[in-house]
């Protein structure tokens, strides 16, 4: 999977959803240009968040809606209505699921493709700020207002304990293992460990985070309130580097999924960032060792405030085909034998009397081989003719 094969997708608070694909420039080793691909007004206020999935694009905002837009044809699919609050978090799991959150202290299951809601989970007391899936999906971490993170067991539909948290959670990430999960508070960041469930790590900031991303099982990079972005890493426990991203400060950023060609050589981590305040998205190169700089290698200004970003590209898709019932089946027409037989009955002191018998046999056309086969019916009609 190569970084031109991906796409940007974030939402504004101008009501705008916009997508940008990656492209490589002409006579340039390692820099890219961002070329938009579709502007949609999506929603009657902010957009709160985005995620894309299969081959759609889902957004949610403050209208209480969730719009739905088809990646392939480029056009509006569909909205859903089953929240009654602002849907302030989406998250997927593979090609099948989609998981919203909304103000109305909801968790809600929707199933991709019939657009149903599986499944509806209330606990919360607050409204839910922050979601976010295991790998597995069996698992789901959500955090609200009501200052509780809670974790849900999919398997069987319910809550599998509770944390009290001090504080409002911001985000909640899952690492791509699943080992560890990270929650985003006023001016801090809490490594949780799946294992022991317990906090393993603490990163202090001097700012209020807005979010996260796994580099890779152990590296992770928060920005926040500040216009730095820090590399920490979970074993050493330490600050690994620090650069400048944008002017004020980072609204969000995600890491470009990408597999290596030549295993030789490290291509490092691509990292999404956007900030509301200078309206620029911007694509950075991103070694995880101590000495190599940290390279700006795309960047694009969408003259926009921007509240939420995803990625998306063409692998995401599912297959769409279905199992097919075979048709063709085997059937014999109905056929109708007749036989008769003459009896002759006599009694003493009466005359003679003659019994005709009509036996009619009926065969029932016989079924494909997917259904149980019927067994044959022998209707027997009897006649008796006295003379």
């Amino acid at each position: 999977m190569e970084l031109t094969d991906q796409e940007i997708l974030v939402g504004t608070y101008e009501e705008f959803v916009l997508g940008f694909k990656i492209a490589k420039k002409l006579k340039t080793k390692d820099e890219y240009e961002l070329n938009q691909s579709f502007t949609q007004r999506a929603h009657v206020g902010p957009v709160r968040s985005v995620v894309g999935v299969n081959k759609f694009l889902i957004s949610g905002g403050s209208d209480e809606l969730c719009k739905i837009f088809d990646l392939d044809s480029r056009v509006e699919h569909g909205q859903l209505m089953h929240h009654e609050g602002t849907v302030s978090c989406l998250a997927a799991f593979g090609k099948t699921y989609l998981f919203s959150a909304s103000d109305d202290n909801s968790l809600s299951v929707v199933k991709i493709g019939s657009w149903q809601v599986e499944k509806t989970l209330y606990k919360h007391q607050g409204g839910i700020t922050a979601l976010a899936i295991h790998p597995t999906g069996k698992l789901a971490f959500s955090a609200g207002k009501d200052k509780k993170l809670i974790t849900w067991n999919l398997v069987k539909a319910r809550p599998a304990f509770i944390t009290n948290i001090k504080g409002i959670a911001e985000f909640l990430t899952v690492s791509p293992d699943g080992a560890r999960y990270c929650v985003g508070l006023h001016r801090r960041v809490d490594v949780y460990s799946l294992d022991s469930a317990g906090i393993e790590y603490t990163i202090d900031l001097k700012c209020r985070p807005n979010g996260l991303a796994f580099l890779d099982n152990n590296v992770v990079a928060v920005g926040g309130e500040s216009s730095k972005i820090q590399i920490h890493s979970l074993i050493e426990k330490s600050l690994i580097k620090e650069f400048e991203a944008h002017e004020t400060r980072v609204r969000c950023l995600q890491v470009v999924p990408l597999k290596s060609v030549d295993e030789e050589k490290d291509p490092g981590h691509v990292l999404v960032t956007a900030s509301s305040s200078d309206h620029l998205i911007k694509l950075w190169r991103i070694h995880t060792d101590t000495e190599s700089e940290v390279r700006c290698i795309g960047s694009v200004d969408t003259q926009c405030r921007i509240t939420s970003l995803s990625t998306w590209n063409p692998s995401m898709k599912g297959t769409g085909k279905r199992k097919k019932i075979k048709s063709a089946e085997t059937t014999e027409k109905s056929t109708k034998k007749l036989k008769f037989t003459e009896t002759t009955i006599s009694e003493k002191g009466k005359p003679a009397a003659e019994e005709v018998t009509v036996e009619e046999e009926k065969t029932v056309d016989k079924p494909s081989k997917t259904l149980k086969k019927k067994k044959k019916k022998n209707v027997i009609t009897e006649v008796d003719i006295s003379t």
